[in-house]
């Protein structure tokens, strides 16, 4: 009963003091009723009865006198020496800069003191180096108006708030460490590094009124400061905490240089992209300080690289890669280590210590992530959309621009008027009204059918948030989508994918790209890869919920998603598919090469067949995108591709040559077709491109890639396409494939430093079986060989002919050098080669003896010099054969000088390049 009393008679305490303040009675009045009713002191729950009591006044046109209220309350519990309760100080400083939006001097002037606590937990007492006695660090600041704005939803600066944490929770990385900060603030991360007693801390800021806010609050926290402004000549550097007036834009190197700590911090850094190459300069000085050579000049490697750690809100992801890449510019190495150093402790309740009004919510989600999902129809988007709809921090759209869509294309669809008469129809203000409006959670899912996306929009759709693409085989779509919708090239939408995939390019942020089949096989495995892919957490929650509808489903949901609402997770496809319909074959050949395009780009690939290998890097990297000549057009390189019915496919039955292009000119251009149509004739080819269509398309091919030196082309004749696949020549009705594939390409051997060559135990063909005078692409006699040279970890294999005579090696014609006379091996049993016909003639005419015969492996062994030759490689000396040294192991005279003789030959001689004098001339202006 007493019990009883004693709450009727604190109710009877607070309706007074409700009474006073509905009455606005001075706000001293107020205070002194309220303390009565606790005893005298302003407790927890008497702050939160005058915090809901000003909340009310607010929303009732009493907001003045709340404010007035308000500070009273601060000013009061501060004095006492208690916490004020945050929902107070966040309801203040929003009253404040309510008032003084137009007066800049107010805000940099009046101050507001928040206590920050750190609180230790009881398993960490006298274990944590950072922790007190008290289990409790307290951080008296002192900050302007100016510095309490902003849309994160907290009084002060997450950003450091959460450095502050960052250097509590880390100490042993900043003990012992000079530290220096670039744009300290009120000096709050300075205070914590000094807490844990870093060697040296150097705070900085570029704004006289925040340095002044900055060195009252060292002094607040019994710390002293030397003030680079203020200090006299002579005076003695004996503080623990320095402060420096540091505006980026003015920063000298000299003056950075003068600095080396260990640690560079910085705190919501990232916020404005022109001051990104002023603040890139200041971290490259600071982190590449220099040091001195032992001749005392200065160079910027350091024994111990220096690290900076960036905490930043990101509010805008654009300024963020903005801001990645100067960084990449610079040549600094970023790693986000949000996920790798999580705070082990919760070192700042009071951030969680309340549930903020709607108000603040939606405050501190004003700027959301809108993640927009670009898809065809029939390719898992309700699945996926259903997948993140169980994210607890995401909000998902269906389809916000249906409507749009149907009022500006007339379709006819079900539902149409319903649709039209419940949502948004305005296309500009689906965008800047829904897409991008505030919200309650970070993350705003949005699902597109590509379609949707109609001329005419506010380009802010793709110029911001994050996109990614969705595709489907359309093998696996165009079954089962008639059962819904009529089928069409525009239905399916894949045209528009690869225009958005395209117009993202443009805008330097490629989209991720989800392929939906690799989702049904492997869910948690895509579904990871897209959350990193977006920057975002994953969440297990992803992978399954409830069978259906969800609340988010569109108005049409009931007639697409039928059996979409019968799924709990992303469905297993079936182990075999359905027969193809026929009538849909044409549809698919036009649908499939879009596909194909954006197939390419999709990182994460789970299927059976799909290598796990990482994609190599190429010999050169500028072949990455090249033309070739393919039958009769030039394709992108990814699109350079023959039939599975072509003859080389079928038996290898194809024969080929090698070319190579010398300034402008194509070398021995004439000989190699003659070889290349004697082995066409000599394997009986019918339907062969004339001699001029070849250098046709050789010529466009080499202009096209631009490339008029250093190149190699791979010339190709296969017997070309089957009408049924078999051996018979007589199933080649096509005609002839032709095929010239150029790429920049410089000799693969070393010319210089010379070869080493082991003998392979792969005989060399005889006449008898395949006569080597047939250029022919069935290689596997070599490539036999090559595999023995790999294993053996030298260059190439020398093959020996059916008596144990040196024949050539896997890949080139061979020489040797005994006494001033030149040898080589008879062609009985190789290709004669032209690049070896060539050379012949140069020792000829270089006055050097020359003989033609079968030459044992002994002889090569014991040779004074020896090289090979060919178009790939040119003439390339070889230092050792099966671990005998070869002469004196390096380039002998007489190799060097046919490798000069050579050389002067290529330069000038061969046939020229149509066009190349134009584009020479064009690229020298």
């Amino acid at each position: 009963m007493a019990a009883g009393e004693n709450s009727t008679e604190a109710e009877s305490q607070y309706l007074y003091v409700l009474s006073a303040f509905l009455a606005m009675e001075p706000v001293d009045s107020v205070i002194s009723l309220a303390r009565g009713c606790s005893g005298g002191s302003l407790t927890e729950s008497v702050q939160r009865f005058l915090w809901e009591t000003c909340v009310k006044a607010t929303a009732s046109g009493n907001a003045s006198y709340a404010k007035r209220l308000l500070k009273k309350l601060i000013t009061e519990v501060e004095l006492e020496k208690s916490e004020v309760l945050d929902e107070v100080y966040e309801e203040y400083a929003l009253h404040m800069s309510e008032a003084s939006k137009e007066d800049a001097l107010v805000k940099e002037n009046i101050r507001i003191t928040k206590f920050i606590s750190f609180l230790f937990s009881e398993g960490l007492l006298y274990k944590h180096p950072s922790c007190p006695s008290s289990r409790k660090l307290v951080v008296p600041l002192q900050c302007s108006l100016n510095m309490l704005e902003g849309d994160t939803g907290c009084s002060i600066w997450p950003s450091s708030l959460f450095l502050s944490e960052f250097v509590l929770s880390y100490p042993e990385l900043f003990t012992d460490k000079s530290c220096f900060e670039v744009g300290s603030g009120v000096g709050l991360v300075g205070i914590c590094l000094a807490h844990v007693k870093a060697k040296k801390v150097i705070l900085t800021d570029g704004d006289l009124l925040t340095l002044s806010n900055m060195k009252l609050n060292l002094e607040g926290n019994h710390l002293n400061y030397d003030d680079e402004l203020l200090k006299q000549h002579g005076e003695a550097e004996s503080s623990r905490v320095k402060c420096i007036h540091l505006p980026w834009e003015t920063a000298t190197d000299s003056e950075l240089s003068e600095h080396r700590p260990d640690i560079v911090l910085g705190a919501d850094v990232i916020y404005d992209p022109s001051c990104f190459p002023h603040l890139l300069r200041v971290l490259v000085a600071l982190l590449r300080g220099p040091t001195k050579r032992d001749n005392g000049s200065l160079e910027t490697e350091r024994r111990i690289p220096a690290v900076a750690y960036i905490a930043s809100v990101i509010r805008n992801a654009d300024t963020f890669n903005a801001f990645l890449t100067l960084v990449d510019q610079m040549d600094l190495s970023i790693t986000d280590l949000t996920e790798e150093l999580k705070l082990p402790y919760e070192l700042l309740p009071y951030m969680y210590s309340y549930d903020r009004s709607s108000r603040l919510i939606s405050k501190q989600y004003s700027v959301m992530e809108v993640i927009h999902a670009w898809s065809a129809p029939r390719s898992l988007s309700t699945s996926l959309m259903y997948s993140f709809a169980q994210r607890d921090d995401t909000e998902v759209q269906d389809e916000p621009l249906y409507a749009a869509y149907l009022k500006s294309t007339g379709a006819d669809r079900p539902y149409r008027d319903e649709l039209l008469s419940k949502m948004e129809c305005d296309g500009d203000k689906v965008v800047k009204d829904i897409i991008y409006a505030p919200g309650n959670k970070k993350y705003r899912f949005c699902k597109h059918i590509s379609k949707q996306r109609l001329l005419g929009l506010p380009s802010e759709l793709m110029s911001k948030g994050k996109h990614f693409i969705l595709i489907r085989n359309p093998l696996n779509i165009l079954p089962s989508f008639e059962k819904v919708h009529p089928l069409s090239f525009s239905e399916l939408g894949l045209g528009e994918l690869v225009s958005i995939y395209s117009d993202l390019c443009q805008m330097g942020t490629p989209p991720a790209i989800v392929d939906a089949d690799e989702l049904q096989q492997d869910p948690e495995g895509t579904l990871r890869g897209l959350c990193n892919d977006l920057e975002i957490p994953f969440q297990a929650s992803m992978l399954k919920w409830e069978a259906g509808p969800i609340p988010e489903d569109g108005l049409w949901a009931s007639w697409w998603y039928k059996t979409v609402h019968k799924s709990t997770g992303f469905s297993s496809p079936s182990n075999y598919p359905h027969t193809f319909p026929l009538k849909h074959y044409d549809l698919l050949e036009q649908c499939l090469p879009l596909y194909n395009i954006l197939r390419r780009h999709v990182k994460h690939k789970s299927s059976l067949l799909t290598s796990t290998l990482t994609p190599p890097s190429l010999p050169v990297p500028e072949n990455a995108k090249l033309f070739a000549w393919v039958g009769d057009e030039i394709v992108p390189r990814e699109m350079a591709k023959v039939s599975v019915f072509d003859s080389v496919v079928q038996g290898g039955d194809s024969v080929w040559e090698g070319l190579r292009i010398y300034k402008g000119k194509v070398f021995k251009l004439e000989e190699h077709l003659d070889r290349m149509f004697d082995s066409a004739k000599a394997l009986a080819f019918n339907n062969v491109p004339t001699r001029e269509e070849v250098k046709e398309a050789i010529f466009r091919t080499l202009i096209t890639n631009g490339m008029f030196d250093n190149t190699h082309i791979r010339l190709s004749l296969t017997r070309g396409k089957k009408v049924t696949s078999g051996m018979s020549p007589a199933f080649n009705r096509y005609g002839c494939t032709l095929i010239v594939l150029a790429e920049w390409k410089p000799p693969v051997y070393d010319n210089d430093g010379g070869i080493v060559l082991v003998t392979a135990t792969t005989r060399r063909n005889s006449p008898n079986n395949l006569d080597s005078k047939i250029h022919h692409n069935n290689l596997l006699n070599n490539i036999l060989a090559k595999i023995e040279s790999n294993n053996a970890n030298v260059d190439d294999a020398i093959m020996l002919d059916k008596d144990g005579f040196v024949s050539e090696t896997n890949a080139t014609n061979i020489f040797m050098v005994k006494k001033g006379r030149v040898l080589t091996p008879r062609a009985d049993y190789c290709l004669p080669g032209i690049t070896r016909a060539t050379v012949m003639e140069l020792v000829v005419k270089e006055d050097f003896i020359l003989e033609e015969r079968n030459i044992s492996l002994s002889e090569f062994h014991t040779a004074d010099e020896v090289w090979t030759t060919g178009t790939m490689g040119e003439l390339s000396p070889v230092v050792k054969i099966d671990g005998r040294v070869i002469g004196e192991g390096k380039v002998g005279p007489v190799t060097r000088r046919l490798q000069s003789a050579y050389k002067k030959l290529t330069d000038d001689s061969g046939v020229p390049i149509p066009t190349y004098q134009k584009n020479l001339n064009t690229s020298c202006v």
